[in-house]
């Protein structure tokens, strides 16, 4: 600290900071309506209390909480902000901030910022992230560009490698920087319970004040007042007097905002040698507790979450985004007009984007960390649950509404005329920035008749249509095809002027192969496209067999059966991977925060094996696998059965694998298994905004928590050595780990408790001690994974992993739309440059006439890009930060924008069409 002990006037004295908060876990060991109770008690007392500033914690959501039981008390809510009595924001809620991607922390601010503007307040300027498990590498850059200088950390910082003061510059991959404060071992509870004898003061104070004079670089100290749930201590100002009086001149204590520490901080001289601290913040052993733990936890939600995020930024924003980006003449109504309201209640571009943000904020209220780490009660998983479904029927509706209106589909308009059924009429989407085509996932829905409802529906049949009962629909030509599977259901089709018409349809699944889909965009096509001359694969998958072995081949890598062994090896080029899967189990005696692995790794027998398809788009081999023991009563030694698929599509360079099961036992991990051929490699992994390498972890001798041999992972996950690599891509699950020829993925982690005091990775408890039987993930379980083998880490290799990614996770996809009046395309922006991946293509927040697309480069090199339009418009380009503040002058050009990024760079540009 350099504030000396007399405070003399060379060096001024110390200036404590005094915030008075509330660390509000929305929900945890109770559900958000049970801590809600608290919460208006908490709020009521602070609009009656006029002595001093509050923090509500950083996040907006605790207003709309509020408000939800007292709306008569906005007008005191909105005054108590805006003469900052009551601070909130900027984050609408607390989230984890590993586990959601990097889009979703830009959502997250976004959102926050608009509950403040609803309430005519502002945010205070601070990267508020008091408990969250760790801090992605890219958070300065995303403070950065939101206007928030400062951040305030806790767990992920203190380990090893990081410095000792409480105070440092943290700087993202791409340079971006903001001022950090690392809160003291004990948190944001360190100011906790300030006491008022002048005893107790002088005891506390010399606490403080030995802590501050360890880590304190400056003149600027925080102290924060208050703990989990707790409300405002009523004798605060008895307090701060009391500590004034124990600290002397040696300090000048004062309650003040969070904005008001931060404003003096960032005004502080900073001195030269403020150490500077880059990349993710996991590290936090030997300082407090890590709780990284957390990432194999009721996996199956935090998967879920990564393919409703996905949905939302693949399959909802890109074609709301579009609409706002057709021409004058296209075939829906005219921009200026799509966005007002429409007279027969048709959904338009005057609401969709509210809906959007709406259906962000249903699912943001799924991170706080608590939530979506799982290590919460059953009563708040259950609630996720049916949350993660209902933002899941948001995201459908919205992507039918925007699409109807990009191809000219009017809801009540094909309610007016007797319905013309036909299979043939499908829409493909591309959801990837690139032209694309060949296998596309498509499903025709085969019209079998209208299924009558009402009172006159009694006994009805459906009398199916003559000719439908075969279901055979392809008579050549045709496109190259594969069939998946045929079922039964019934479609609805809506409209807000007359009641649904419901039919029983034959849903086909099959592949087919396509010509190219354009970037991010459609291809409806008519009756006439499939008797058009087909287009051929350049090699379909072929089988034949080979002493004892079926020999699968897809023309870029081949699969080897041996039914003999049940053993399967793949091949590409001249490497070869024998056994190329495993699955292991072994014992977990944890709870939701910290793994607890005891005993031997027990690997599943693989108990078959056989071709279950062999092309011409598609071949899969299944396995069967199962523990020894037999027994369906859950417990330690219970049965686990698991079939995977592996699926090799024609011309594709990965393998997937797709995983199903069903576990009876309790207490264990389970991991799937990759076998490879690397070794003395270095590990990457997809997360926020771009890839990062990843060091081991080294706790120091005396800590009180043991390093997990996991790491959270986005999409993908490498080992690569100098001589060649090998890249797991995951669907949504968040745990993997990396060894010598090994990459596995966490399946399933099953826990009975949210916390254990008992465990010799980490003694004590790290929450409140509850039973959760649920966490134990008993029943069916779902995955998807494939393998990308490449050469040694490089920028092609990074653009190669990119497009795996797409092709695995967002396939080409389509569906019958049976009534659909025309064949129509519709062209989104591509993306261009090896360098360079989408992040996202949504509609912008500041002109309704514009959108935003935003690009990561993911190479550590300045690179150029293009943006290429649809057609030659033309087209205003304007440079924007994250918040779309614009960073340039706008730039108007023809069908294409070139750029260049810096190294890691984030890039937003506003679009539109100049007028």
């Amino acid at each position: 600290m350099n504030a000396s002990p007399t405070g003399s006037a060379e060096t001024p004295p110390l200036r404590v900071c005094v915030v008075a908060h509330t660390h509000w876990d929305r929900e945890w060991y109770h559900v958000a309506p049970r801590f809600r109770q608290r919460l208006v008690a908490l709020v009521d007392a602070l609009l009656a209390d006029s002595t001093g500033p509050f923090l509500l914690d950083g996040q907006a959501i605790t207003l709309r909480d509020y408000l939800r039981v007292r709306p008569e008390a906005e007008p005191a809510l909105r005054h108590a902000l805006r003469t900052r009595r009551l601070e909130a924001g900027p984050w609408y809620v607390l989230a984890d901030n590993l586990i959601p991607g990097g889009e979703a922390l830009v959502r997250n601010l976004e959102a926050g910022a608009r509950v403040l503007r609803q309430l005519e307040a502002l945010p205070p300027r601070v990267a508020y992230c008091p408990d969250s498990f760790g801090h992605p590498a890219a958070m300065p850059m995303v403070a950065a560009e939101f206007g928030l200088p400062v951040a305030v950390v806790w767990r992920g910082v203190g380990g090893r490698t990081h410095p000792r003061t409480d105070r440092f510059r943290w700087q993202a991959p791409n340079g971006s920087t903001v001022l950090a404060h690392h809160l003291p071992p004990d948190g944001y509870e360190f100011g906790s319970a300030l006491p008022v004898a002048h005893e107790a003061a002088t005891r506390r104070w010399a606490e403080l004040e030995a802590l501050w004079r360890q880590r304190t670089e400056g003149t600027v100290a925080l102290l924060l007042n208050g703990a989990d749930h707790h409300a405002a201590q009523p004798d605060l100002a008895e307090a701060i007097t009391a500590l004034q009086q124990a600290a002397g001149p040696r300090a000048h204590v004062e309650r003040t905002t969070l904005e008001e520490w931060a404003a003096r901080l960032s005004a502080a001289a900073v001195p030269p040698s403020l150490p500077i601290v880059v990349g993710e913040l996991r590290d936090s052993y030997g300082y407090t507790w890590t709780l990284a733990g957390t990432t194999g936890t009721r996996a199956h939600q935090k998967r879920r979450n990564a393919r409703l995020e996905r949905g939302l930024l693949r399959d909802v924003e890109p074609w709301l985004a579009l609409l706002r980006l057709q021409p004058e003449s296209a075939a829906h109504a005219p921009r200026a007009a799509a966005a007002l309201p429409d007279p027969a209640a048709r959904l338009t571009m005057a609401q969709l984007p509210a809906l959007l943000h709406y259906a962000w904020e249903e699912l943001l209220a799924t991170h706080p960390h608590d939530t979506l780490c799982g290590c919460s009660v059953d009563t708040v998983a259950r609630s996720m649950e049916l949350q993660q479904d209902l933002v899941a029927e948001q995201g459908q509706g919205l992507r039918e509404a925007a699409l109807q209106q990009l191809l000219g589909y009017d809801p009540v308009a094909a309610r007016q005329h007797v319905a013309d059924f036909d299979w043939r009429r499908v829409v493909l989407r591309n959801r990837a920035p690139r032209s694309r085509g060949g296998i596309a996932e498509v499903t025709l829905f085969e019209t079998l008749g209208d299924e009558p409802v009402g009172p006159g529906s009694a006994g009805a049949t459906v009398a199916e249509a003559p000719g439908t009962a075969t279901g055979t629909l392809f008579t050549p030509p045709a496109p190259v095809h594969q069939r998946l599977g045929t079922h039964r259901t019934r479609l609805r089709r809506e409209s807000p002027q007359h009641y649904p018409d419901n039919d029983l349809v034959r849903a086909h699944r099959l592949l087919l192969w396509v010509p190219p889909v354009p970037a991010l965009g459609i291809d409806a096509w008519d009756a006439a496209r499939w008797t058009a001359p087909p287009v051929e694969p350049p090699c379909r998958v072929t089988r034949k067999q080979v002493n004892g072995c079926t020999v699968l081949h897809n023309g870029r890598l081949t699969l080897e059966l041996d039914e003999a062994t049940r053993a399967v090896t793949l091949r590409v080029d001249d490497r070869a991977l024998p056994q190329l899967l495993a699955l292991e189990l072994q014992q977990d005696a944890g709870d939701s925060y910290t793994a607890s692995l005891r005993g031997a790794v027990e690997r599943m027998r693989c108990t078959g094996a056989r071709v279950v398809a062999t092309g011409p788009l598609r071949a899969t081999v299944r396995l069967r696998w199962s523990t020894a023991s037999t027994r369906r009563r859950p417990g330690p030694d219970a049965r686990v059965v698991v079939v995977t698929d592996l699926v090799v599509d024609a011309m594709s360079p990965v393998v997937q694998c797709h995983i199903r099961g069903r576990s009876w036992r309790t207490d264990m991990r389970l991991q799937l298994v990759w076998n490879t051929d690397v070794t003395d490699g270095r590990v990457w992994a997809d997360a926020a905004f771009g890839p990062l390498q990843r060091d081991p972890i080294t706790a120091p001798a005396h800590t009180r928590e043991a390093v997990p041999d996991t790491m959270p992972m986005h999409r993908w996950a490498m080992h690569a050595s100098p001589l060649f690599g090998a890249t797991m891509i995951a669907d949504g699950l968040a745990e993997a780990v990396v060894h010598d020829r090994r990459l596995a993925l966490t399946l399933v982690r099953a826990v009975g408790e949210l916390s254990r005091n008992d465990l010799p990775e980490r003694p004590g408890h790290a929450g409140w001690p509850c039973a959760i039987p649920e966490a134990q993930c008993l029943g069916p379980f779902s995955a998807r994974t494939a393998l990308l083998l490449h050469g040694p880490m490089s920028d092609d290799v990074l653009a190669r992993v990119r497009d795996a990614c797409d092709d695995v996770l967002l396939p080409l996809t389509g569906e019958s739309w049976r009534d659909l009046p025309r064949a129509i395309r519709c062209h989104g922006p591509e993306v261009a440059g090896e360098a360079f991946e989408l992040s996202a293509f949504t509609p912008s927040a500041q002109d309704e006439h514009a959108a935003v697309l935003r690009v990561v480069n993911n190479t550590r090199r300045s690179a150029w890009g293009t943006l290429r339009f649809p057609d030659d418009g033309p087209w205003e380009v304007t440079p924007c930060r994250l918040d779309e503040t614009g960073v340039g002058p706008p730039s108007v050009v023809a069908g294409a924008f070139s750029f260049e990024g810096a190294p890691r760079a984030v890039l937003t540009f506003r679009v539109k069409r100049s007028r």
